[in-house]
């Protein structure tokens, strides 16, 4: 269950993190949930996991964001890009 769970609140972080730094649909504090979510779930696994490495990189640019200090655009597409791919994969099974 934890399995699909985590990939598709990366997919629902990226989404927040695009809208939010494009279009400014979301609340500062949604995307501050999710940057911390990120950034606990980086942390968690930072011993093991490279990609969780970059996540803890990623969670500090979303709490920026969810801060209000930074958006840029561009930024905020290539650390979505990275969330989805990263979920995509967990989720598509490799046999």
């Amino acid at each position: 269950m934890i399995l699909f769970l985590l990939p598709i609140l990366d997919m629902l972080t990226a989404s927040v993190l695009l809208l939010h730094a494009n279009f400014n649909v979301f609340p500062n504090m949604v995307v501050l949930v999710h940057g911390i979510y990120l950034g606990f779930k980086g942390l968690l696994f930072a011993r093991s996991d490279f990609a969780s490495k970059v996540d803890v990189l990623c969670s500090i640019y979303i709490i920026l964001v969810g801060i209000g200090l930074h958006a840029n655009k561009t930024v905020a597409l290539v650390i979505a890009v990275w969330l989805v791919q990263k979920a995509v994969f967990a989720l598509v099974p490799i046999r």
